[in-house]
């Protein structure tokens, strides 16, 4: 019987070689996925940034105007004028 030691142990280097460039492989698409992810998410992320600061503006414009309105108490006016 012929020894097959060194064919199934060439098959095994092959083998863990072939493993090894798809995992490569593999991880260089990751790569790329991530970075189209992150490039596919920069506007989105510009405009949810400026939609948030557009509200801090109002809300902090309508947190003035609403306590303006309750320190500010008009002089009272008459309702009909009286001749003089």
């Amino acid at each position: 019987m012929r020894d097959i030691r060194g064919d199934l142990q060439d098959r095994a280097n092959l083998i863990t070689k072939q493993i090894s460039a798809d995992q490569a492989q593999f991880e260089k698409r990751i790569e790329q996925l991530k970075l189209e992810h992150q490039n596919r998410l920069k506007n989105p992320k510009a405009e949810l940034q400026a939609v948030r600061l557009l509200m801090d503006v109002e809300h902090r414009r309508l947190n003035n105007a609403a306590r303006m309105s309750r320190t500010q108490t008009p002089s009272p006016q008459p309702m009909v004028k009286l001749a003089s």
